[in-house]
């Protein structure tokens, strides 16, 4: 995109030449510090020769409950207050109002009361004058005649096309913006006239819309503003500090267990300082932080700050402003003067990140301390708190703790019986259990015999037993469509649900939902395979972390990040629960999405699906026996069906829109979709994750025959990055093939939806629309899926390789595209 006129916008005069006093000088210094850019710095200098007053505002919608990331710009604006700058903080309640109708006007109310309280209690902690510290709400002006008017001046004079780029780093992206998100930059800079400021502080995402009302105000006849950006500090979990990511952020309120949890889960890797969130955190938070506690202690007339709550040890060395408190036979405390210093030591790994997570602990119990015992004293703080988030109060749990409990019974009573007749889930239990029972009989009968086990009976005893088990859990009722009407729901495909998360911070992110439907021949079924989307989103999650080593994913929520003294992700342990990690605003949908739903990074989607295939199987084996030929690359002569390749091959596919089909195109088409170096970089990595993916397979006793990769282009400050996305290697993407009951010359048994196609295909069903599956077919359907994942991760009587000589069964299970007619043909030879 070419660079739009307004983002030229440029310093009228270097801001040297305006001179000033020393007095003036110093609060010029306190206010621009530690900024990552400001402009129009001139503007600044000039109030100050001039003996006025500087006026600044700094804005937030109030959507999510602000948390500890907001004192980065805090630690700034306390600098401004230090310095004698009037502060206007605006309460921006029509920007939240207009955010997607995310919030009523009337939640609203009481939001813009808990931002307040929450603001001047970190202020007050602080020790910052807070004389010159003015909050303001939105409506208070913004609804008026004057407004309205310049408002409607304003977008007279920009396009559409520079709106969106002004607002394309703050404003969430859609192919069909809403209106109120190309309003946004414009209000943005008409506040900075309305709130009669000399400059706009924000963070540096904000600079195209600070450009942009440096344009277009003085071409309304206002004048132009300066404009300072503190840098972003990345959460905890190594991305945006933000509420849909629940570890990466710490709110104001949290106890000390919970900011003790939150760090335990942070992302902190041995010896790596970039995009370290805790290092991060230390230095844009906490050294400041000290720093300001050092310089109004030494305005006191005291040496160094003393303070219960000092960053800095008992006894350690004069000018310490942090230290890492350990036990001698560590090697004992480490102190540090700057920063520097410290992201030094832990680069060279001597600081270990756990003890490094212990003192930013300790820091940030003691500096959130205060704040919480404010919050304990204020009724009314509570009161605003527990009308503004109501399904996430922590004045709500705090008095329902407190309340009386009825003890419980020692028994809890019996369910009386019913005489309603049993339902079909019930039914199929019973009938399951007796086949679970017929099969372990002829197991002990092969047994006894001196005979092999029979595998049929074999996996008929595991699949009966996993329907059972499902059906007692009351998981047997599949999730077809997800309802979540308080989120915008921006697509939902053949399997998964994809929404948009509710507070505008989670813009950059969307959540993901795995449901239970099923399609086959482009038809979506009318009855589900329960917990289908649970086990594809398990296995996504298992690849994701497995393979994370060659390429990045978009994944966010569920973590990844091992605990300390742990060596498996807790999202990976059996029976483990993700959801505190999850947004509290989505706690009233965890019956839908508790176990099957991703919070991933939003992303470019790059339309290429990047298949990789070892053995010559499924439309390519249809190719080569038409033409010779695999997505139009040349193979050689004599090879049979499901034979292995000499090498992988790279075989894309165009990705098509809903509805559409992919189109299998040769891989020099990729460089002329993506660009050379683009799709050298895409079959590179595809080919590696492959060939890695295939070798772990085969040591648990499965073959990937196939696979399917998506990728997408992630923004980062370094640019553009490759990443994995989408689902990785389930049954859905891939066929997987039993190994030991590999036999090339044919097709082979695979665990995916090969099941249901043929019994479509027998049953004359094949691409016909309003099919409901019987219970056997979903019960055979459900057990291919588990037990792919079962084996590639381990799982149950697959123990920790994979296999316990259990083939994949004894049935056929013959491949869709080869053998249609043969199993059409099989069909009504048994009517006959």
């Amino acid at each position: 995109m070419a660079e739009l006129e307004f983002t030229q916008t440029a310093d009228t005069a270097p801001a040297s030449l305006i001179a000033l006093t020393p007095e003036q000088e110093a609060q010029f210094a306190l206010i621009t510090r530690n900024l990552q850019e400001a402009t129009s710095t001139e503007i600044i200098r000039k109030v100050l020769a001039d003996g006025e007053t500087v006026r600044a505002y700094w804005g937030s919608a109030t959507t999510g409950r602000p948390h500890i990331a907001y004192c980065v710009p805090l630690m700034k604006i306390a600098d401004f207050l230090n310095a004698g700058v009037h502060v206007k903080i605006l309460l921006a309640d029509l920007h939240a109002f207009l955010d997607a109708s995310k919030s009523t006007l009337d939640v609203l109310v009481h939001r813009v009361k808990y931002y307040s309280f929450v603001l001047k209690a970190v202020f007050t902690t602080l020790g910052v004058p807070t004389d010159k510290l003015e909050f303001i709400t939105g409506t208070s002006y913004q609804l008026s005649k004057e407004y309205t008017l310049d408002m409607y001046k304003f977008h007279a004079l920009t396009s559409t096309k520079a709106a969106e780029h002004a607002g394309a780093d703050v404003v969430k992206e859609s192919e069909s913006p809403l209106m109120s998100s190309l309003l946004y930059p414009g209000l943005q800079a008409l506040d900075e006239q309305y709130l009669d400021v000399h400059f706009q502080f924000g963070g540096v995402d904000q600079r195209k819309i600070f450009m942009y009302a440096a344009h277009f105000l003085p071409r309304l006849g206002y004048a132009k503003r300066a404009h300072l950006m503190n840098a972003m500090v990345p959460g905890l979990s190594g991305g945006k500090m933000s509420s849909s990511d629940a570890k990466s952020k710490i709110d104001f309120l949290d106890t000390p267990a919970e900011i003790k949890a939150k760090l335990k889960a942070a992302v902190c890797t041995p010896g790596e300082v970039e995009g370290n969130g805790v290092l991060a955190f230390i230095k844009a938070v906490l050294i400041p932080v000290q720093e300001l506690r050092e310089e109004q202690a030494a305005a006191r007339g005291e040496d160094r700050y003393a303070g219960a709550h000092s960053f800095a040890a008992p006894g350690s060395p004069a000018g310490t402003v942090f230290s890492v408190r350990r036990p001698e036979k560590y090697g004992g405390d480490l102190h540090f003067a700057t920063y520097a210093e410290l992201e030094t030591a832990y680069a060279q790994e001597q600081v270990h990140p756990g003890d490094l997570k212990g003192a930013v602990t300790d820091a940030l119990v003691g500096l959130l301390a205060p704040v919480r015992k404010l919050f304990d004293e204020s009724p009314e703080w509570q009161d605003a708190e527990r009308n503004a988030y109501p399904g996430a109060s922590v004045a709500a749990a705090a008095a329902a703790a407190k309340a009386p409990t009825k003890k419980a019974d020692a028994k809890p009573p019996k369910e009386p019986k019913s005489n309603k007749p049993p339902t079909e889930e019930e039914r199929a239990a019973l009938r399951l259990k007796k086949e679970q029972e017929k099969a372990a009989k002829a197991v002990a009968k092969a047994k006894a015999e001196g005979n092999a086990v029979p595998a049929a009976a074999v996996i008929d005893r595991s699949a009966s037993a996993a329907a059972v088990e499902a059906t007692a859990s009351g998981s047997s009722a599949p999730v077809l469509n997800t309802d979540l009407p308080k989120l915008k729901l921006l697509s939902r495909g053949k399997v998964r649900d994809i929404y948009a998360l509710p507070d505008a911070e989670d813009a950059d992110k969307l959540l993901f939902v795995a449901t239970d439907r099923i399609s086959a021949f482009d038809v979506i079924m009318e009855n589900g395979i329960p917990q289908k989307g649970a086990t594809l989103t398990t296995l996504s999650l298992f690849w994701f972390n497995k393979l994370a080593h060659i390429i990045p994913h978009h994944l966010v929520v569920p973590s990844l990040a091992v605990a300390p003294g742990e060596t498996t992700p807790k999202a990976l342990l059996p029976g483990a629960t993700s959801w505190d990690e999850f947004p509290r605003a989505l706690d009233e949908y965890r019956a839908q999405l508790e176990g099957r739903s991703m919070i991933v990074r939003k992303c470019e989607v790059i339309k290429i699906e990047a298949i990789v295939r070892g053995y010559i199987t499924g439309s390519a084996w249809s190719e080569y026996q038409k033409s010779g030929t695999v997505h139009g690359i040349e193979m050689p002569a004599g090879l049979v069906e499901s034979q292995k390749l000499p090498t992988p091959l790279f075989t894309p596919s165009t990705k098509a829109e809903q509805g559409e089909h992919d189109e299998n195109i040769h891989p020099s088409r990729v460089a002329e979709i993506c660009g050379p170096e683009l799709a050298a970089q895409i079959e590179a990595i595809a080919l590696r994750l492959y060939t890695e993916a295939a070798a772990y397979a085969l040591e648990r006793g499965l073959i990937l025959a196939d696979t399917k990769f998506e990728f997408g282009l992630l923004d980062t400050p370094g640019g553009k990055q490759l990443i994995l996305i989408d689902e990785v290697l389930t049954p859905d993407s891939s066929r997987y093939w039993a190994a030991d009951g590999y036999q090339q010359g044919k097709p082979q048994p695979s665990f995916d939806k090969q099941y249901l196609r043929d019994w479509l295909i027998a049953s004359g069903l094949r691409a016909k629309d309003g099919v409901s599956l019987p219970e056997d077919v979903v019960v055979g359907t459900k057990a291919k899926y588990e037990e792919a994942r079962d084996r590639v991760m381990g799982r149950g009587q697959f123990g920790t390789h994979g296999r316990k000589d259990v083939k994949a069964g004894a049935e056929v299970t013959l491949q869709t595209d080869q053998v249609a007619d043969a199993i059409e043909g099989e069909a009504r030879a048994k009517k006959l």
